[in-house]
């Protein structure tokens, strides 16, 4: 059950086996169903979540419209982390997109792990920084490149997502309108983008 959850960790860092035996036991496995709320706007953002199955993604509602934000996939880390770190109210809702597995970890449990071992403090900075990190880019992206850039990249980097998120939730991701969506994905259909 643990296996691709042991497997990212360590592509974060090197755990000892001691360790891991301290931490797995204080996660716990969430199943959520497509459709269902992970997270609620104003909920305490208690845990931080890996997706070992499945998709969910973060958005907020502005004057009764949805914003996506941010979609998450298999072997990602994903949480609101400010919310999280100063046990603060969330201003995300999470929902699941599939059918999905989380295995969460809750604040207080990561604060026993950075109080065992120097290797939980790394890896929750290197966590925090890889979050830090995105939303840094995603932004600056947002703010300086065309909406068919932003979409070629998505094809590059992540195609899947694509064929398993309503073109909507992508429209919204890229900061576009759906028909906008429906015109770069014309164009980009005549200049497909090279495999790598």
């Amino acid at each position: 059950m643990f296996t691709n959850l042991i497997n990212n960790l360590e592509n974060y860092l090197h755990f000892e086996e001691e360790d891991l035996a301290f931490l797995i036991p204080l996660m716990e496995i969430r199943t959520v169903k497509k459709g269902e709320a992970v997270m609620r706007v104003g909920d305490i953002a208690n845990y931080v979540y890996y997706i070992d199955k499945g998709l969910i993604r973060f958005y907020h509602e502005t004057e009764g419209k949805e914003h996506t934000y941010r979609i998450f996939r298999e072997n990602m880390w994903a949480s609101d982390y400010a919310a999280f770190l100063t046990r603060s109210k969330s201003g995300m809702n999470i929902e699941a997109l599939e059918d999905t597995l989380l295995i969460q970890l809750h604040y207080d449990h990561m604060q026993k792990g950075y109080e065992r071992a120097k290797a939980f403090e790394r890896f929750g900075r290197k966590m925090a920084e890889s979050l830090f990190l995105a939303t840094v880019q995603r932004t600056v992206d947002i703010m300086v490149k065309s909406p068919e850039t932003r979409y070629r990249e998505l094809l590059e980097n992540d195609a899947e997502i694509i064929n398993r998120v309503p073109l909507k939730y992508i429209a919204s991701m890229l900061g576009i309108e759906p028909e906008s969506l429906s015109r770069i994905r014309k164009r980009t259909a005549r200049f497909p983008v090279k495999e790598s």
